[in-house]
């Protein structure tokens, strides 16, 4: 099954096959995708107005991430993520947020600080329908702030390689009001410790939040009710 996706302006200092991987990112990442669904090369290059070389060119970038696999009969297909695929993926996390998080304590701006603690104001649990939106970014972000400002370029940008395998397994997942709720209480306490300076707490905090989202994921995640 073929999907439309918008292709957006290329922006300054962009490269084609650049604007076509962030684009198929994103459609992957906010499930548009199915698992198993094949990406046609011909189909996304008519989508895009372009050659096939920038389309394989991004579908060689997904392949070494992990989003999509290339069959033997040279069909890419999304990835289907087995449970202890997702398993692996939130360790990896883990251990990159984690030893980002005691970095950033001690480099991150009292300007990011700042923006934090309004977004953190503003998704304040309410009852109104609306406010899980504030908080998805607060979360969005803090995780950002805490990549950007580690101080260690490659250390940053392994984190956005998993961040998007991270995005692509919780599209599958409905998030509960309940599980936001518990996630913007963990997010304070990141928040807390970074503002206090203190790496010990902020890696402990990061730590335990994203073993915490680990195991909404299993409860949640519709693949994951049968176990390898």
């Amino acid at each position: 099954m073929s999907r439309t996706i918008e292709f957006k302006s290329l922006a300054p200092h962009v490269s084609l096959g650049d604007l076509v991987y962030q684009q198929i990112v994103e459609a992957l990442v906010s499930g548009q995708y199915a698992g198993g669904e094949e990406l046609n090369e011909v189909i996304l290059a008519a989508q895009f107005h372009v050659s096939r070389t920038p389309v394989r060119e991004a579908l060689r970038r997904l392949a070494a991430e992990g989003l999509v696999v290339n069959q033997r009969n040279r069909q890419t297909t999304v990835v289907e993520i087995s449970p202890s695929e997702v398993v692996q993926t939130y360790q990896v996390r883990q251990i990159l947020e984690a030893a980002a998080a005691r970095m950033a304590a001690t480099h991150i701006s009292s300007t990011r600080l700042a923006e934090l603690k309004g977004l953190a104001k503003a998704a304040t649990p309410r009852s109104d329908a609306d406010w899980g939106n504030g908080e998805r970014k607060f979360d969005e972000e803090l995780h950002r702030a805490v990549a950007e400002s580690c101080g260690n370029a490659k250390l940053q940008r392994e984190i956005q390689r998993y961040n998007n395998l991270v995005r692509f397994v919780r599209s599958r997942v409905a998030r509960s009001p309940q599980h936001l709720a518990h996630g913007h209480t963990e997010h304070l306490q990141i928040l807390t410790a970074l503002e206090h300076r203190d790496p010990t707490k902020a890696e402990a905090a990061m730590s335990a939040h994203i073993a915490s989202a680990l195991q909404v994921v299993l409860e949640e995640l519709p693949l994951l009710a049968r176990r390898p």
